[in-house]
Formats: C-alpha cells, structure tokens, sequence
C-alpha cells in the first residue's frame, strides 16, 4: 500500500512523531511518504492509497499549515482512507482534534489518534516558553509521546 504521511510541526514533536509512523507502516511493508507540508505544499494526496494528516496543537488551536493543506485537499481527502492525529499537551485531545479537522473529515477517517506532546524549551521563542512553563509549572523538558497510540493509528489505517 502507498500512504502518505502529511504533517506540520512548530516544535519538533509531530515530525519526530511522523517518523515513528513512517517506521512501524514501513517494517508492514508499505510504501510510505513523509511530507512536511509547511516545506512541500504541493504535495499531492490523490496519487496515495491511504492519508495520514496530522498536526501540532499549541493554544488550542491547529497548525495553520495543516488547516490549508486540508482545506486545498478536502475533496480529496474525502475520496479516501484518511487517518487524522493530533500531537499537543492536552488530555482532552478528542475534543481538541475537533477544532483542528472539518467535521465530514473526521466523521470519514477511519483512524483518529492523540500521539503526545513534548516541551522542548530551547525550541521556544522566550514568550511562549514562559507562557508554557508557567502553565505546565516546570522548567524541565518533557516528553510524553505515546507510541503505543502510533503503533494502534498505523494498524488502524493499513485494515
């Protein structure tokens, strides 16, 4: 199977979640892209048998890179087997992934996953590593991301 694995990534997190993905679909046997849709905006989702798109959350709100990418390709997007994951601090992910997909999206998908966040506090501009670490009341780099909702997303976008 040809998937495509269509991401935006602030701080890191979700390419070094994409990667993982692209890992456990490639030891399957899968032809996998991995495109960053924040360097690659031509990416073309009809050429693939299978879509995964995802983004990070960062204020409640979705990569803006990701909006785009799925408001140009929507139709598309409708037309196949599209997985949609969320990387950001937030246990309330399934309601938080609601603000990032159109709601024929995700009602479509046949895979939904939180993948966990990091705090990577060199990465960060000052303000919003205040802002973080004040919120999250720790200094210290975190990372929280959860493997085992990866490893279920890919066996759930490849049945």
């Amino acid at each position: 199977m040809n998937i495509l694995i269509a991401y935006a990534s602030r701080y890191g997190t979700t390419a070094k979640c994409a990667k993982i993905l692209e890992e456990k679909l490639t030891e399957k046997g899968h032809k996998v892209t991995v495109a960053d849709i924040k360097e690659n905006k031509n990416i073309n989702p009809a050429i693939y048998d299978r879509v995964a798109v995802g983004g990070s959350f960062v204020a409640f709100r979705m990569n803006s890179f990701v909006k785009k990418f799925v408001k140009r390709n929507l139709k598309t997007l409708l037309s196949k087997k599209v997985g949609v994951f969320m990387c950001g601090a937030d246990n309330i992910w399934e309601e938080e992934i609601k603000k990032g997909f159109p709601e024929e999206l995700l009602d479509k998908a046949i895979a939904k996953a939180y993948f966990g966040y990091e705090m990577n506090w060199e990465k960060m501009n000052p303000m919003i590593r205040g802002m973080m670490q004040k919120a999250s009341k720790t200094t210290e780099s975190v990372s929280k991301i959860n493997n085992d909702n990866i490893y279920k997303f890919a066996e759930d976008i490849t049945s």
